[in-house]
């Protein structure tokens, strides 16, 4: 077997197969998830509707790995193994492609922010007070930042993924100065929330007392629907591309914080 070494200059196809061979178990994990959803209690296809996000998201993680956003090494392959690291990359992945009241309130956001740039730039052209022009090319310029910025939580999945995953891979000595305070949404994420879940659709919790916790019969029909939709949204953007899509400007401020935060490990692969 080639080692992680040998593996670098493997032509990258190799990953755009493995891309496509996770969207293919995905689509059908989603169908017999679609074919349970009404089945008492849809418990088994909510699991199956989560377990169908996480292949999606190992498959947009080998896109990333093909177009040599991230590395590949022993310490990815391995986070295509981790259920945490797919549930991040699956927060990230539904930014990109959000749900369609989420793309209808950015529609809107960036129509009406279009619109203020436009009359601040009217304004900016007739003004020949200092301060004024100041003032007016500061709010241009916050408003340009905003459309290349990412969500606090989604660029916190990216630093979970790389520095609290597989950052305490590389090393389990290392710590921070200063603890970081991340977004509520990635850290529940992190902490395995989506995770717990999974397994209670699955298994019968107990407590520690001894009593039962929590049961798959308490998953509702909801539940499972929205999970269903979300590892749609998933599957289209994975599909999408692997067809050559380029992702819009959502996808590619996504790519160049992967770039950004994978950059040490890039780089210590090349010298490793």
């Amino acid at each position: 077997m080639a080692t992680f070494l040998e593996l670098k200059n493997i032509d990258k196809t190799r990953f755009i197969e493995a891309a496509d061979a996770c969207v293919c178990n995905g689509e059908r994990l989603l169908e017999d998830a679609e074919y349970l959803v009404y089945s008492e209690p849809p418990s088994t296809s909510f699991a199956l509707a989560l377990i169908a996000q996480e292949e999606f998201a190992k498959a947009f993680l080998m896109i990333l790995v093909s177009k040599g956003v991230v590395p590949w090494n022993a310490l990815m392959y391995r986070a295509t193994r981790d259920h945490t690291c797919k549930q991040l990359m699956g927060l990230v992945m539904s930014y990109i492609n959000p749900d369609s009241d989420e793309d209808f309130k950015r529609s809107m956001e960036w129509l009406q922010e279009n619109e203020e740039r436009k009359k601040l730039f009217a304004a900016y052209d007739k003004i020949t007070d200092k301060t004024e022009r100041n003032r007016i090319w500061a709010r241009i310029q916050e408003i340009s930042e905003k459309h290349n910025s990412l969500p606090s939580s989604v660029l916190d999945a990216i630093y979970i993924l790389r520095h609290e995953k597989i950052g305490r891979w590389e090393s389990s000595r290392w710590f921070w100065a200063e603890e970081p305070v991340y977004d509520t949404v990635a850290k529940n994420l992190a902490d395995g929330k989506l995770d717990r879940e999974k397994q209670d659709a699955i298994y019968v919790r107990i407590a520690r007392n001894g009593q039962v916790a929590k049961t798959p019969a308490e998953v509702a029909v909801g539940d499972a629907k929205a999970a269903m939709e979300v590892a749609d949204r998933l599957r289209s953007l994975v599909k999408s591309l692997l067809s050559g899509s380029a992702g819009g400007i959502e996808y590619g401020n996504v790519e160049s914080a992967f770039k950004m935060a994978f950059a040490s490990l890039a780089e210590a692969e090349k010298t490793g």
